[in-house]
């Protein structure tokens, strides 16, 4: 089987690693029910909590996949695939350190691929109450409109454990003929190295199965399975605290082929220095790592259990040209509409038109975007598709709802002041 490394499948590397170590975060949440209100700072040591008793292999990497109680960590880690004689790297670091109950963690993640022909890198942090898409020094804040949502529902215990959607596979299924290799120091902590075998026709199904639920077409999920000679894991577990510091997976192909992970985590449970970036930019990231974190945003904000809103919506640089234009004593007209809708795509139609026939500043945006208008908007109760907004010269609007013809509504902006 042939494995070129394609920039599709290094994009989509990288995504995932950025997305699993959010994940990691938002699932480490504290439960309001269990721990201690105190930050990972005011935690006790692990040399000062009680041992554990001595556990199985099976138990100790149960404990792996389970994350254990971390209530912060330094963390590295880089993900390598070669195939036909291509090397491609991704290389990850960061910081997680919890927060009070009711708080979103703060997390810090880097990651950098480097691919023959490609280079590329970005990140993610949170501080709780904020959140930033970032490469290098350079930051773009979450929208609002996503991250305020998943703040409000942490702090009511929408985020707490028993609440969060499950992962949509379960890695403990992939794993057989766990051993125990014995115990190493890894970080000044005594670990049980643990090696076991990895059922990868089961990986490919699993991970097949979640990106076609997201509507991705691939293709079957068999001969990518059967290109796999072989797959190990090794994990490092505290034989302590049964925390994990160390997870490597590696996987030969049967044709030219290999893929390996290496995570390690140090400073577990110790202070983390998570700070946002040193210069904030308006908007979105563009380019590669624009198309990510549009992706990512439109999947964070439907964690809070509301509606999913539009990334075109969020990113529409249409809200801050109609406060210009309005500021310049401009009419303006700005069409709200749903993509889905039979009469708003004849109503683009019929504001391209107008666009053509009148010196107004003529908008188009998708309904999610409304509140990002603030008070030009605000009053006026935008509800339904299509709906047109006029403004005139003095700053004042009217709502027009549902269908109108090209003459009528260009007949509406003449005779507006």
């Amino acid at each position: 089987m042939a494995m070129p490394i394609s920039r599709p499948f290094l994009i989509v590397l990288l995504g995932a690693v950025l997305v699993g170590a959010t994940f990691f975060a938002f699932q480490n949440m504290r439960d309001n029910s269990g721990d201690d209100a105190a930050p990972a700072a005011q935690q006790s040591a692990p040399a000062q909590q009680d041992a554990a008793p001595a556990a199985s292999p099976e138990e100790l990497l149960q404990a792996a996949f389970t994350g254990g109680k971390i209530d912060s960590t330094a963390f590295s880690a880089r993900v390598s695939i070669e195939a036909e004689g291509q090397r491609a790297d991704v290389d990850v670091s960061g910081a997680f350190e919890q927060g009070a109950v009711g708080d979103i963690p703060e997390l810090e993640v880097s990651a950098q691929l480097t691919a023959p022909g490609e280079r590329f890198e970005g990140g993610f942090t949170s501080l709780g109450d904020e959140a930033f898409f970032t490469q290098g020094d350079t930051g773009w804040r979450v929208p609002d409109e996503v991250w305020s949502p998943l703040v409000e529902a942490a702090a009511r215990g929408a985020g707490a454990r028993q609440q969060q959607l499950p992962l949509p596979v379960d890695p403990q299924s992939w794993i057989r003929d766990v051993e125990s290799e014995g115990t190493e120091s890894l970080d000044g902590v005594e670990t049980t190295h643990v090696s076991a075998s990895v059922d990868s026709e089961r990986v490919v199904r699993d991970l097949f199965a979640v990106a076609r639920a997201t509507g991705r077409t691939l293709p079957d999920a068999a001969p990518v399975a059967g290109a796999v000679e072989d797959a190990e894991l090794d994990a490092w577990i505290g034989t302590d605290d049964r925390v994990v510091r160390r997870v490597t997976v590696d996987v030969s192909f049967a044709e030219r082929g290999e893929l390996s992970f290496d995570l390690e985590l140090t400073g577990v449970n110790e202070p983390q220095q998570i700070e946002a970036p040193a210069d904030i930019s308006p908007g979105m990231p563009d380019g590669v790592f624009g198309e990510f974190a549009q992706g990512m945003v439109a999947g964070l904000s439907g964690l809070s259990g509301g509606r999913p809103v539009s990334p075109a919506a969020l990113n529409s640089p249409n809200p801050g040209r109609a406060a210009r234009a309005v500021a310049a004593g401009k009419k303006v007209v700005i069409l709200f509409h749903n993509p889905a809708g039979i009469d708003d795509r004849v109503m683009r139609r019929v504001v391209r038109h107008l666009d053509a026939h009148t010196q107004a500043v003529v908008l188009t945006d998708h309904v999610d975007a409304v509140d990002r208008y603030g008070k030009m908007v605000e009053d006026l109760g935008v509800s339904q598709t299509p709906a047109v907004v006029l403004i005139d010269r003095r700053g004042e609007a009217r709502l027009i709802e549902g269908y109108v013809d090209a003459a009528t509504l260009a007949q509406a902006v003449a005779d507006a002041r």
